[in-house]
């Protein structure tokens, strides 16, 4: 069917709230299941503990600093878990949702961590009057856990949201990646100095089995299974094309691609081997549906890495990570779809269509500043020309007063563009504010929560 467009004014869309629906929920049930038995494991210690440390001048402060120290190995291990891109896990729960889980843990797990070392000190120093010398002494004699507990910081710190946009993503990625280092630091100090509570043969050999099977989960499917697949595809890129001033598309050719299993309206974790990317891995959504020899990503300038793809060579070698998410065509549940994509959130949105069965009728929302800016707006219309039952619309306006339900895909732009909206599957793809909004619209407008399929550009 015809493309349509519909500009707008300097105002723009909702509010905020909503959630990824659509899931599989029996990995997440047993992810919790898991995690709650070790939660209640630490709680069972102590449990036992308590009356023997309650013996001793400062025992309540030592004894919550000591279990404040298991709580914050449990918490960081989980979220060490939750990114290890587990495939089963991120296929039934969402790599969206499982980082967003992370992200949740972190808070506690610092506060846990600086706790941990405070309250022993309280206690070793009976009272604020050798609370300090206390620290000081345990400083000295455990520089495992000074040095552990100083990369978990740093992790922290530089994860707060004002600090990483101010660093790129490499950077970011990098100094992030110090928490496998934190963590046997960790384990090392506990199994040394934390022997008053890990007692006994049963209790160790179980804290240093979670230990080896989470760092080993990670280790292989970060890092092992990625080179396995790259190494077996043999990708190489094949052409690079420039969309506008800021965007570039970036195709790439491979052998038995099939088998990657990669579908349109997910992600992979794309590192390219040459002088200027070889260190640099970046998260990029697939912008049209995989093939069997090809694959094709589309990305936006905005730093050093992402601004040297526009110079790729072709026949350069490509290292991948995944694929990811679970914005695809098997999240579906009826044959009536709304496919909303902002900005560079078009791109798994265009390569989901492609990815649709041509009888499903689809209807396509293009949000974008300025027709200028709209991305793929040429081949979205030629693949509703091609598909009869479905329906591309542009939208266009400032991205400012967010809350105006007038605006640009606010309340009343949506129910105007698609009567309809409530019956129909709702694929939604932007930056996570606008996404936030959006959601909050859908729940205005009666779209029940396992309609609703929402990733947001937040890795």
């Amino acid at each position: 069917m015809a493309a349509a467009t519909v500009s707008a004014g300097p105002r723009i869309t909702v509010v905020s709230g909503g959630s990824p629906a659509g899931l599989r929920q029996w990995p997440a049930g047993l992810l919790l299941l898991l995690w709650g038995a070790n939660l209640g494991a630490v709680a069972a210690l102590g449990v036992a503990r308590l009356p023997v440390d309650l013996q001793l001048p400062g025992g309540l402060a030592t004894w919550a600093g000591r279990m404040t120290g298991l709580l914050a190995e449990v918490l960081v291990l989980g979220m060490v878990l939750l990114a290890a891109r587990i495939p089963w896990l991120e296929k039934g729960v969402g790599q969206d949702r499982l980082l967003r889980w992370h992200r949740r843990l972190a808070p506690t797990a610092l506060v846990a961590l600086v706790a941990h070392p405070l309250l022993l000190a309280l206690g070793y120093g009976r009272g604020l009057g050798g609370w300090w010398p206390a620290l000081l002494s345990l400083g000295s004699t455990t520089l495992d856990a000074v040095a552990g507990t100083a990369l978990f910081l740093v992790a922290a710190l530089t994860s707060v949201r004002f600090v990483r946009r101010r660093l790129p993503y490499e950077g970011w990625h990098l100094l992030h990646l110090m928490t496998y280092a934190a963590v046997l630091l960790a384990f090392a100090h506990q199994l040394s100095a934390g022997s008053t509570v890990l007692q006994g043969a049963l209790v160790r050999g179980w804290w240093t089995a979670q230990l080896v099977l989470v760092l080993t989960a990670a280790t292989v499917f970060r890092a092992g299974l990625p080179v396995l697949r790259s190494a077996r595809h043999g990708l190489r890129v094949t052409g690079v094309r420039r969309e506008s001033r800021d965007v570039v598309t970036v195709t790439v050719a491979g052998r038995d691609l099939g088998r990657l299993t990669a579908r349109g309206g997910q992600f992979l974790v794309w590192r390219f081997v040459d002088t200027r990317h070889w260190w640099r891995a970046h998260p990029f959504s697939l912008s049209a549906a995989p093939t069997g020899k090809q694959l094709r990503l589309t990305a936006r300038e905005i730093g050093d890495g992402t601004r040297a793809l526009a110079r790729l060579r072709p026949g350069t070698r490509v290292l991948v990570e995944g694929p990811y998410g679970v914005l695809t065509a098997a999240a579906r549940t009826r044959d009536r779809v709304l496919l909303i994509g902002a900005g560079l959130g078009i791109a798994p949105i265009r390569a989901l269509l492609e990815d649709l069965p041509p009888y499903v009728d689809a209807v396509v929302v293009n949000r974008a500043s300025t027709p200028v800016d709209a991305v793929h707006q040429g081949e979205l219309n030629a693949l509703a020309d091609s598909r009869p039952a479905t329906t591309v619309h542009l939208v266009t306006g400032s991205r400012s007063a967010a809350d105006d339900p007038a605006g640009p895909l606010g309340a009343w732009q949506l129910r105007a563009l698609v009567p309809d909206l409530a019956t129909r599957d709702v694929y939604l793809c932007g930056p996570p504010g606008l996404t936030a909004q959006l959601l909050s619209t859908l729940r205005q407008l009666g779209v029940p929560a396992g309609q609703i399929h929402a990733e947001s550009f937040s890795l």
